[in-house]
């Protein structure tokens, strides 16, 4: 097996690696306390029953 067919992808992929090492790092170093995520930090409220049942027809009648 020649040396080029693995030796590309293989540094390639440690520098993927690496890449994404740094940008979880620089991430977490601005602010540890902000959620990633949009949702994180939002509560809906909880559905009853009837409300459920509400929105389900809406979706069907549509």
């Amino acid at each position: 097996m020649d040396i080029k067919t693995w030796l590309f992808p293989t540094i390639c992929f440690i520098l993927f690696c690496y890449a994404m090492v740094f940008v979880g790092i620089f991430t977490y170093h601005i602010n540890p306390n902000v959620s990633l995520f949009q949702d994180g930090q939002q509560r809906k409220e909880t559905t009853n029953v009837e409300n459920f049942q509400r929105e389900i027809n809406k979706a069907i009648n549509r």
